[in-house]
């Protein structure tokens, strides 16, 4: 037995080693380091921030990760970093609950047929896997879509074993769009679009708000078109689809069309194009293909003729216009022609090399079509050495797991046991993104680097490093071509890879930057492609069934879930979908006329059928989706991957056959199960009607142009000025330092809700499961809840609503043990020790922003990690709410301090505010006359108090909507 000092033996016998025996998991601590010798480049007790590359999603967002004392609290968007610049889309801001996931897998696991799954180690996995890539068989590898190092180490692999089968699959792969340009331009690619440089935006049906190519980008680009800067102009989007997503709620005319006939709107604008000799570019070689499709179309019954006809007029003579195409998922003919003719319009009206941009295609482009996939599936068999890592085609594809069942051993590499998983031989669990090394390029230029932001948690590998010892052990050592550093592992790859791209001097500014795009901001000179004239032929238009239980079918992604590999986020699961408000589960969208024929009422359990599969779900009546159609959200209905994914909801994707019949999706058949689902719908927003009262409020912007600065509505400012005596029952308040307030624009809000889950992360918010959310125990301290204008029921903006921190707070008064209290730089405290639960603040907050712990929240391990240690995990029995994140306020007030300085305006950024991708929210100081708070709390003609009537002073300030006048 080795020598234990009598600390040790005190510290084991004291209880720690039932710790380590019901946990074990966790690491024993061999020894306690005292801060007088602390660890290398570490200070206990501060804050180290990591940069690094978002992986939830093709887009490649920087970020940048807060660590402290071992592990990491919290991600934020990368300022720096020309894909996201500082915002972080609800996805990102939830990658931390997927590196401290409960349900992550830790051991190597074998399962043979007919047998238990058993626990092995990492060298019996690589001896028995090495031993059967020495004995033969074809090597295959089906990936997520991965550049960079870890490409190069997949296709050097396969290469090693004499394959080329190495596909990159994504459920959205984009194919219509690299189709039409391949057919038009001979490029297959995924164009970059430039929309911050657009005054006009006309999407087909492509939601690139919510999950279409780079979200966080366009969030920016939108927001900042529409921002009111005076004049008499905004930019303007217009989509044209069947269903009112969120991205058709942000427009500014949305024409609401059946499924597969946006191509028509689409050929209709091309013929006006045409016909009235708009066009900037010869497209007079496509007017019989063009014509051919309107003719048999006929008129678009939904959207007057004269609408498109100025639509096209503006499209052509903007100063900068696109199209763009979707929808997301659909890769038939149908989709193939709109994205080929949405590629037209932006070639005719000289788009192309302007807002469309060729010669710098999206990483997208690389990942698999479906003919590679078709024969990829269909080639597999019992002499195959299937390798997937971090995919789930068993999932997301039609056949895939009866195709994959044939492979004679599969190996799977990734994080958690998803549907795919199942069905593999051996399962290696692997780093996740924030605990490894690589690099992605999202877009040419742009090299981003990952880094680990913290030490692995559990016994894993990085993917590139198992596949370099597995070649290692067969005899056939990778290197990079030129470096002769023959089984290197893969961090040195890719810091070879990328010093060979950007200097191998720029290796430490680049990792502390998160990367380099210094040419990524070059002017690109490639001259603009000529579309290559061919015969041109579409798709005859679908039938259209007229029995009532038959119906299109339109399928969409989720903001928050993606395509379902984000299923098990509890984060992402209790945000509200943004326009109906529902969590933890989804639904089947029909037409009410479709609904009454059948005897559908709201709730019941209906079931939707096709050629390819079948599922069931609540049904929610609306005219919000086409007649003759109904939506389901893609990414729920997983039977595996986590408890937090599976049984909730239904798989869309079930509905789905990869062949269609001469529709986007395919027709279902509509079938009435039950008058009500055992799946309730769970809205956290009972009404969007604002009821008159003027909540959200819009003005048009022919109104707002002629206003100047100050003029508008009056405030009662939450300063001692805003006192009145003869109104006022509490004495004036005196502020000495500081007095903090907010101002939030409701014209740039997008409703996406990363504010909401940035809030969770930073401030300790427990996820309650959808049970407790049914019952109203919701812990949400920011709501950015829908609203619908009141004249226009069919238009919905949002209003993120959070405690007010009113100068006559309503709360304080009430509470009787002054746990509810008003600070001396403004903020309404809550004093959690204080607190004895009597909710009399909540019965009095008109706002209704407060919220009370039912129930003592169990954080299970290794979620714990993740808490900010910044802010109190609260118990039972006590009222918390919003703090304006007093943290960080703290934290900034303690630097200036030391540094003997001022704070600076804009350095303390409430994490709403922070990781906000369409820079809605200002926050500052009002006692600042500079302060952009204060410049725009005084100034801004659109500024308003919510319920200002109530005399409660709150220190939010909202700056109206706009309503962007409809041309023609």
């Amino acid at each position: 037995m080795p020598d234990i000092s009598r600390r040790t033996f005190l510290w084991l016998t004291g209880g720690s080693s039932i710790a380590i025996a019901t946990n074990p998991p966790r690491k024993m601590v061999i020894k306690l380091i005292p801060h007088v010798t602390p660890l290398e480049n570490v200070r206990p007790g501060s804050w180290q921030l990591y940069a690094t590359t978002c992986r939830e999603c093709p887009a490649g967002c920087g970020m940048h990760v807060w660590h402290r004392d071992g592990r990491v609290t919290k991600a934020e968007g990368n300022p720096e970093h020309p894909v996201n610049r500082g915002g972080l889309c609800p996805r990102g801001q939830a990658s931390l609950q997927g590196l401290y996931d409960p349900d992550r897998m830790q051991r190597v696991l074998y399962r043979e047929k007919g047998r238990p799954e058993q626990q092995q180690s990492w060298e019996e996995a690589f001896a028995a896997i090495s031993a059967r890539l020495a004995a033969g068989g074809r090597v295959a590898v089906l990936s997520s879509l991965q550049s960079g190092a870890l490409a190069e180490v997949l296709h050097g692999f396969a290469a090693a074993f004499g394959s080329d089968r190495v596909l990159f699959y994504e459920a959205f792969n984009h194919e219509p769009v690299k189709a039409a340009h391949q057919q038009l331009f001979g490029r297959p690619v995924v164009p970059t679009y430039h929309l911050e440089q657009c005054d006009l935006i006309v999407s087909f049906a492509a939601d690139f708000l919510e999950s279409w190519i780079s979200p966080v980008t366009f969030a920016r680009a939108l927001a900042d078109g529409r921002t009111y800067r005076g004049g008499t102009s905004l930019s303007r989007m217009v989509y044209v689809g069947p269903r009112l997503s969120m991205t058709a709620a942000n427009a500014d005319q949305y024409l609401q069309v059946p499924p597969g006939w946006e191509r028509v709107v689409a050929a209709t604008m091309l013929k006006i194009m045409l016909d009235q000799g708009w066009a900037r570019q010869d497209i007079s070689w496509a007017r019989p293909a063009i014509e051919a499709l309107v003719a048999e179309a006929g008129p678009v019954p939904w959207i007057p003729q004269d609408t498109l006809v100025q639509l096209t007029r503006e499209f052509c003579t903007s100063h900068a216009s696109v199209a763009l195409s979707g929808p997301l998922a659909a890769t038939s003919q149908l989709a193939t022609d709109t994205a080929l003719l949405v590629a037209l319009l932006n070639y005719g009206a000289g788009r192309i090399g302007q807002t469309v941009d060729l010669s710098r295609p999206h990483a997208l482009s690389a990942s698999a079509r479906e003919a590679e996939l078709e024969l990829f599936f269909a080639s597999l068999d019992r002499n195959d050495l299937l390798f997937i890592y971090d995919t789930n085609p068993a999932y997301s594809r039609f056949g895939a797991k009866a195709q994959l069942a044939k492979a004679g051993l599969v190996v799977y590499l990734g994080t958690q046991v998803d549907e795919t998983a199942e069905l593999a031989h051996w399962f290696l669990p692997v780093d996740y993104p924030l605990e490894a090394w690589g690099d992605y390029e999202p877009n040419p230029g742009i090299h981003s680097l990952l880094q680990p932001t913290l030490s692995r948690l559990y016994d894993t590998r990085a993917p590139g490093d198992i596949f370099l010892e597995l070649a290692r052990r067969t005899g056939r050592p990778l290197s990079r071509a030129g470096s002769g550093n023959s089984g290197a592992n893969f961090a040195t790859w890719v810091r070879e890879r990328f010093s060979s791209l950007v200097g191998h001097d720029t290796w430490d500014a680049a990792l502390a930057a998160g990367g380099d795009w210094k040419s990524a901001a070059v002017p690109s000179h490639t001259p603009v492609p000529v579309a290559r004239p061919a015969a041109l032929s579409f798709a005859p238009l679908p039938q259209r069934s007229r029995n009532a239980d038959q119906a299109e079918l339109v399928l969409w992604s989720s903001i928050m879930l993606y395509d379902g590999r984000l299923a098990n986020r509890g984060w992402l699961q209790e945000a509200p979908d943004p326009l109906t408000f529902f969590l933890w589960g989804n639904w089947i969208d029909l037409h009410p006329k479709q609904a009454a024929a059948l005897g559908i009422s709201e709730g019941d359990l209906v079931e939707l059928s096709s050629a390819a599969g079948k599922l069931r779900a609540p049904a929610r009546v609306t005219a919000e989706v086409s007649e003759g159609a109904v939506a389901v959200a893609m990414g729920q209905g997983h039977w595996a991957l986590g408890r937090n994914a599976r049984g909730i909801g239904a798989n869309a994707f079930a509905l789905t056959g990869g062949r269609t019949d001469g529709s986007l999706f395919g027709s279902c058949r509509i079938r009435k199960v039950a008058s009500a689902s055992p799946e309730t719908l769970i809205p956290t927003a009972l009404s969007q009607d604002q009821h008159q009262r003027e909540i959200l409020k819009w003005v048009p912007l022919s109104k707002l142009s002629a206003m100047q600065p100050g003029e508008g509505e009056p405030l009662i400012l939450p300063l001692p000025e805003g006192y009145r005596p003869d109104k006022d029952m509490y004495p004036k308040r005196e502020y000495t330092t500081h007095r903090w307030a907010m101002v939030i624009d409701l014209q740039r809000c997008i409703g996406c809700g990363a504010c909401s889950v940035a809030c969770y992360a930073e401030n300790n918010i427990p996820v309650v499961g959808r049970q407790r959310v049914a019952d109203g125990r919701e812990m949400a301290w920011l709501r950015v809840a829908p609203y619908r204008k009141s004249d226009q029921p069919g238009r919905a903006s949002w209003l993120p609503l959070l405690c007010q921190h009113c100068d006559a707070a309503p709360c304080e008064p009430v509470c009787p043990v002054f746990a509810a209290m008003h600070n001396e730089e403004g903020l309404n405290a809550q004093i959690y020790n204080r607190c004895i639960g009597t909710r009399y603040c909540s019965n009095n907050c008109p706002y209704k922003v407060r919220r009370f712990n039912w129930v003592n929240i169990r954080w299970q391990a290794p979620l714990d990690l993740q808490l900010n240690p910044e802010v109190t995990v609260r118990s039972r029995g006590v009222m918390e709410k919003c703090t304006f994140c007093v943290q960080r306020i703290r934290l900034a007030e303690y630097q200036a301090q030391r540094e003997g300085r001022k704070i600076k305006d804009g350095e303390i950024q409430p994490a709403c505010a922070q990781s906000c991708p369409a820079r809605v929210f200002t926050f500052g100081d009002l006692l600042d006359p500079d302060a952009r708070v204060t410049l725009l709390t005084r100034l801004d003609p659109r500024r308003y108090h919510l319920l200002e009537d109530l005399n409660t002073k709150p220190a939010v300030t909202f700056l109206r909507r706009i309503e962007n006048d409809v041309k023609g």
